[in-house]
């Protein structure tokens, strides 16, 4: 039932107000909610012009493992997507093929990575990136339905219209990069002015914007301009660690 849930809710794509940010931050979730992972990120491309861009993580952690691994062009999602093909790092304690990307990992506390590339027919154009805090592949299972994650994700951000699905690609992947960059913003002004980490400031973004129908974007022009203060428990406030689940 919860995986006829997250197929049915990333194909409710055809809206007028669809948030191609939105959507790919809750590809991510669904991620983390179906599959043996600690976290998840998405990475996409804009068709035939690259290059591969972070759009959508789970955690501040995963963050930077990413966009390190996007700086080094190397590691086990880049590799993905340059081949086309699901590419497994099950042991980042012994494996050699992308040291510096997994020496980074593993200070992260990942042990194990699963890259799946999203296609849009033969064209590669981005990843799901699977990161495990225990070595080992992923079951057959969670292989196959992260296959079918990628293939949802792709299909929904085609289904928009039955124009140039390319030109209509790129807009909405460029739409949200740009987001990604006010909602980075954001983050690191409620980081600065009320004392949390990163992920606890994601956290307050998102459940203010579901619990006022807003779309995550546009609040977070808001913060970064100063239009809206977001309302923190006293917990938060003080510095004190915020389980943003709870929220």
């Amino acid at each position: 039932m919860r995986v006829a849930a997250a197929l049915i809710d990333l194909a409710d794509t055809l809206v007028a107000d669809f948030d191609p940010a939105d959507f790919l931050y809750r590809v991510a979730e669904h991620c983390m909610d179906l599959l043996d992972i600690g976290d998840a990120g998405v990475m996409l491309a804009l068709p035939g012009t690259g290059p591969l861009r972070l759009v959508a993580t789970t955690s501040e952690q995963v963050r930077l493992v990413e966009l390190f691994e996007l700086d080094a062009r190397e590691g086990p999602c880049f590799t993905a997507y340059h081949d086309a093909v699901p590419v497994d790092h099950t042991d980042l304690t012994t494996s050699r093929r992308w040291p510096e990307f997994s020496v980074r990992a593993r200070g992260a506390g990942y042990l194990s990575v699963h890259a799946s590339p999203i296609l849009l027919r033969k064209e590669t154009i981005g990843v799901l990136n699977l990161f495990r805090r225990v070595p080992g592949a992923l079951s057959e299972a969670d292989r196959h339905l992260a296959r079918a994650l990628a293939d949802a994700t792709a299909i929904s951000l085609l289904q928009q219209t039955t124009l140039d699905h390319h030109r209509t690609l790129s807009a909405q992947l460029q739409g949200a990069l740009d987001t990604r960059t006010v909602i980075e913003q954001a983050k690191g002004y409620l980081t600065s002015h009320h004392a949390i980490d990163p992920d606890t400031a994601f956290q307050r973004l998102r459940c203010h914007a579901r619990h006022h129908q807003m779309r995550i974007a546009d609040l977070a022009r808001e913060v970064v301009e100063g239009t809206v203060a977001l309302p923190f428990p006293p917990s938060t406030e003080e510095g004190r660690p915020h389980d943003g689940k709870t929220l």
